[in-house]
């Protein structure tokens, strides 16, 4: 003969699984989610140290195109637009001739990311 007590412990064993599954469910789902925000992050972070690297080159290219031959990027006093690409992105520069004859130039680089 079976106690009364035997089917109570049916049904709560179930409920106890059900809510297990349902918390380690959750869990699951908490972490994929932080592992998709870390993801996204990360791929931000590079996308912006590399526009940075290639203003910083651009930059550079500009101070040794000055250094070499000025005349191919300087055409008039005033900002000069060039734009180079590097490693697949474009690359702009600005350059800006003062216009007082001590020769002085004011150089900026953008990158768009």
């Amino acid at each position: 003969m079976r106690s009364h007590n035997s089917n109570n412990d049916k049904g709560i064993a179930i409920f106890v699984t059900l809510m297990l599954l349902f918390l380690l469910s959750l869990a699951a789902a908490a972490v994929l989610l932080t592992a998709y925000n870390y993801n996204n992050i990360c791929e931000v972070q590079i996308r912006r140290m590399k526009a940075i690297n290639l203003a910083e080159s651009g930059i550079n290219y500009a101070y040794w195109k000055l250094r070499t031959d000025p005349a191919s990027i300087i055409t008039s006093p005033g900002p000069t637009n060039t734009t180079i690409n590097v490693g697949g992105t474009n690359v702009i520069i600005t350059i800006t001739v003062d216009s007082n004859p001590s020769g002085q130039y004011i150089i900026s680089s953008k990158v768009d990311y």
